[in-house]
């Protein structure tokens, strides 16, 4: 099938889903309202048609599409990720991007996974690339160093612009139905920063019997969840700081307000206030003080919620958005 160049957003999102593999039945709930999302933000951005560019945690590749049917047939994107090419559900990242990769947007894209900005520059040149671009990523790199690294590596590889979109944790448009959401982020990003360090204090043999446990099939309760989504979480400050510390500018910047349709907030709202989240921080056994402490927040995203129904509100709405173009000085 052909693709039509168009500017109505309607055909676009016809076009990325038709390029997207998906459950037709998520379409109006979950796959429109996220395409829509990405191309608010491409057009905030308004990268150059025809630009190579690299995407920066492109996950099942969703970003990465909308950034090659956005900049046209002359363009080339290549996403990349950390995670497993297993990781994923109901389709895996390698499985999702292979489908992407044989859809008719294909020829203008190309993945690796397993893979961070450090290793994937000692193999391929940056010269061939024009920006690069982290769509609701940074949420999920593991740390603010990571963040901090993340810029540093871009820099160094002489990335002239880097083109940021992040959910924006202090600055509200409508305080009631979005404090849920950044609360409902606070909280799953303690419960990652505290896991993170207990790890780090395991000893060999704890590690060892673990995976000896694993490879038995003797998996414990903690191991049945798969990993959160929202990890380091930083803010706009912290990423601006860590853009400007590793040589950027700010060159352009902006906030928009996602449409109530889009409802990621109200999707993690609803996990962090749900027994799943509460069972799973006391199943961690962390010192009491920082149990108490995300537990806490817990609490405040309970009554956030139900102070947003008392007002007549049903749905938690999406933090606002902050973009960003930043350019190496």
């Amino acid at each position: 099938m052909a693709i039509q160049e168009t500017d109505s957003e309607e055909s676009k999102i016809t076009t990325l889903l038709t390029c997207f593999p998906h459950d037709q039945s998520l379409e109006s709930l979950v796959h429109i309202p996220r395409f829509r999302q990405r191309l608010s933000i491409l057009s905030a951005w308004s990268i150059a048609p025809g630009s190579r560019v690299l995407d920066i945690g492109c996950g099942q590749g969703d970003s990465s599409l909308a950034l090659a049917l956005e900049l046209g047939p002359s363009s080339h994107v290549t996403g990349i990720d950390t995670a497993p090419p297993d990781y994923g559900t109901p389709l895996t990242i390698s499985e999702s991007q292979e489908k992407i990769l044989q859809s008719p947007l294909g020829d203008r894209l190309a993945f690796q996974n397993q893979v961070d900005a450090a290793t994937f520059f000692k193999s391929s040149s940056s010269s061939r690339f024009d920006a690069a671009t982290a769509c609701h990523s940074l949420f999920y790199f593991p740390s603010p160093e990571s963040v901090a690294s993340l810029f540093s590596e871009l820099a160094g590889a002489g990335i002239g612009k880097v083109y940021v979109a992040e959910y924006d944790q202090k600055k509200t448009s409508f305080p009631e139905s979005q404090t849920p959401h950044i609360l409902a982020a606070k909280a799953q990003a303690l419960y990652h920063a505290y896991k993170s360090e207990a790890d780090d204090v395991l000893n060999k043999k704890e590690q060892q019997q673990q995976q000896e446990n694993q490879q038995l099939g003797h998996i414990s309760s903690k191991n049945r969840e798969p990993p959160l989504n929202i990890r380091a979480a930083p803010d706009v400050e912290s990423i601006t700081n860590a853009a400007k510390a590793a040589g950027f500018r700010v060159g352009r910047e902006g906030k928009f307000t996602p449409k109530e349709e889009y409802q990621e907030g109200h999707f993690e709202t609803r996990y962090v206030r749900g027994v799943r989240f509460e069972a799973r921080v006391k199943e961690e056994e962390f010192a009491k003080e920082r149990e108490e402490e995300i537990l806490g927040v817990i609490e405040e995203v309970r009554r956030a919620y139900e102070e947003m129904e008392r007002s007549g509100m049903e749905k938690v709405r999406c933090m606002d958005v902050w973009w960003a173009e930043f350019e190496l000085e």
